[in-house]
């Protein structure tokens, strides 16, 4: 654990870009996890509310605590330093303490509220505060071979489920329905819980990208769009699937596999130093080839996904828009007909040096399912 932790944080100092370089980075949890704080930390998941951490260049590592998580966090003290806190009075004490040594602090601007910033000016004086934000995308998104290992077995357990999902389908079952089934399996199947609100929507509701199920009733011929993921030891996926019931005319069929081709197209082009916005285009222009689904792809076709299922969105100006290897992202091109139907097809990727690996290998080709 020390290798790894040490290792995570060198690559972060490394990726602060310009000529004025923190001499430690501080991270801090208020009402929820930052999933910055279980980055370099090491740890999986937990709450870890009012409780901090201070990394130095050298990857030294020092944990604020609460005495409510101070058992937990004993077992990071083969690798770091706890400092225990019993109240607010004592937490700032302490942090003022080992904070006021510095006179450049990296913090993750864009996870930090408001609020706390002002606290923090207040507790440092004149300490200088330098936004880190994009050294922990550049270091997130390139996934070690432990991260992956966890994102695998996350595909797998969504994978299984997806496949299990079309012999729930009945007539009558209700969307809310389908949605607590799909969780409860996930559980039976080894995750810690869902990556997100599981996603289950009967047409025309599924014309909606994200839509929250209601109790409405399944019938047939409804077309079925499922939209969930899994989280293991604190890493997730992410898959969707578009089902077919009754007799679904040649419109539906079309729009299927118009969807199914174009994940194709983007799976055979996606590999190291690929331009994510060629990539895309490719995707649009394909699907606006066909007069009636024009306009109606109307999302980016994907996101990375590690400790949060959007882990830092995807590759922008810090990558050159470009895919690169060692990134785990989604594929998920849809089409869009209001009050009609939606079809999305999802898919988790690991990007290679000269393709992507999917690693998401639940059934995809057209079937109908009868209710």
């Amino acid at each position: 654990m020390r290798d790894m932790v040490q290792g995570r944080i060198r690559k972060i100092f490394q990726n602060i870009d310009g000529t004025h370089i923190p001499e430690c980075i501080f991270i801090y949890n208020r009402d929820q996890v930052d999933r910055n704080f279980l980055y370099v930390t090491g740890l999986r998941r937990g709450v870890f509310e009012n409780c901090g951490v201070l990394c130095e260049k050298d990857g030294s590592v020092t944990i604020f605590s609460t005495t409510l998580e101070e058992e937990i966090l004993r077992g990071a003290e083969d690798y770091a330093q706890l400092v225990v806190y019993k109240n607010e009075k004592e937490r700032n004490e302490q942090l003022g303490k080992v904070l006021s040594r510095y006179s450049r602090i990296g913090v993750s601007f864009g996870s930090i509220s408001h609020s706390f910033y002002i606290n923090l000016r207040e507790l440092l004086n004149d300490t200088g505060l330098i936004d880190v934000d994009g050294a922990f995308r550049k270091s997130r998104m390139i996934k070690t071979d432990d991260e992956i290992a966890l994102i695998r077995k996350a595909c797998e357990i969504a994978s299984a489920v997806a496949d299990e999902f079309p012999r729930y389908l009945g007539r009558g079952v209700t969307e809310r329905d389908m949605a607590t089934e799909v969780d409860y399996c996930m559980r039976k199947l080894g995750a810690h819980r869902s990556a997100f609100e599981t996603i289950v929507a009967f047409s025309p509701n599924n014309s909606k990208p994200h839509y929250s199920g209601k109790d409405v009733a399944l019938k047939p011929g409804d077309t079925v769009l499922l939209d969930f993921g899994a989280d293991y030891e604190g890493y997730v996926s992410d898959i969707t699937r578009t089902y077919l019931t009754g007799e679904p005319d040649t419109g539906l069929k079309n729009c299927y596999e118009t969807v199914l081709h174009a994940q194709h197209i983007a799976l055979d082009l996606i590999g190291d130093g690929v331009s994510t916005e060629q990539v895309e285009k490719e995707v649009k222009s394909y699907i606006d080839s066909h007069e009636r689904f024009r306009n109606r792809f109307i999302h980016g076709l994907g996101h990375s996904i590690g400790l949060t299922v959007h882990d830092n969105s995807y590759p922008g100006p810090e990558f050159n828009k470009t895919f690169r290897e060692g990134m785990v992202l989604t594929v998920e091109p849809g089409i869009y007909l209001p009050n009609e139907y939606g079809v999305r097809i999802e898919d988790d990727v690991l990007v290679k040096s000269d393709s992507c690996v999917v690693l998401t290998t639940a059934r995809k080709e057209l079937e109908v399912n009868e209710i």
